[in-house]
């Protein structure tokens, strides 16, 4: 479960070759309705934008050799995912129930971009409505904001106290064959390529999911998407998951 079309290719691209049988989900369509990004990359409107970006994204697909993988978006507009919290959980929560995997990869709740931290939400809460033997919650290395600016690659510590070890991080070098596919890869994100750059390190890092308090700042703020005019900062981010967890509350008491 990812945000945006390439979120994939950042966490996983050098092992997506072989996820063939996997599902692919991503939250977003990729393309703010405020037209800044479209504008920016010559298009006309958010729609040829939107176009251009499910076009790359079934580039890398063929590229990576997986263009067959069972895939949906759900079509969100970029930058709004967080709107949408409970919405969002419970269509994930349908998938759990239909697909049954035994592994979900995501993105941890750092505060790198609202989108982002709404499919860890979604995630988190989907998986504590599911039934039976739920799946295993790993999270792919994304970004966050540090004390010199952007940090890729690694994770914040766990935003809620962890009862017995830290959760235990796995960091698997690539192998030069292994970085050059995965440049490939990211290649195929041609609108994208001016923000892929911290992205393409020699490492792909990953973690079981530590619990997260989603109602507090995943560190204290400003986070990173606090500097930006997304229309979603860090304190709204934490009112609208409270807002969530009452409803999908509210939601579980009444099934």
């Amino acid at each position: 479960m990812f945000a945006h079309p390439d979120d994939e290719t950042i966490a996983l691209g050098a092992r997506l070759r072989r996820m063939a049988g996997s599902h692919l989900m991503h939250a977003t369509d990729g393309a703010p309705r405020n037209e800044q990004d479209s504008r920016a990359c010559g298009f006309r409107s958010f729609l040829e934008y939107r176009a251009a970006r499910s076009a790359e994204l079934a580039c890398m697909l063929r590229q990576a050799g997986i263009e067959s993988m069972s895939r949906e978006c759900l079509g969100i507009p970029d930058q709004q995912a967080a709107l949408r919290l409970a919405a969002l959980t419970r269509e994930l929560a349908r998938r759990i129930r239909t697909h049954r995997p035994e592994v979900i990869f995501t993105h941890p709740y750092e505060g790198g971009h609202p989108d982002h931290d709404a499919c860890a939400f979604a995630v988190h809460q989907a998986v504590a409505l599911a039934t039976g033997d739920p799946p295993a919650i790993i999270e792919c290395a994304s970004y966050h904001v540090g004390p010199d600016g952007i940090e890729v690659g690694t994770f914040l510590p766990p935003t809620a106290p962890v009862p017995h070890t830290p959760p235990r991080e796995l960091s698997f070098a690539l192998s030069r064959d292994e970085k050059q596919r995965k440049l490939h890869l990211l290649d195929c994100f041609t609108t994208q390529q001016g923000t892929l750059g911290p992205f393409r390190a020699g490492e792909e890092r990953f973690r079981v999911a530590p619990p997260c308090d989603f109602t507090r700042p995943p560190h204290a703020p400003p986070v990173f998407y606090d500097h930006f005019p997304w229309g979603m900062t860090s304190a709204r981010f934490c009112s609208l998951a409270r807002d969530a967890l009452r409803t999908l509350g509210a939601h579980a008491e009444a099934a």
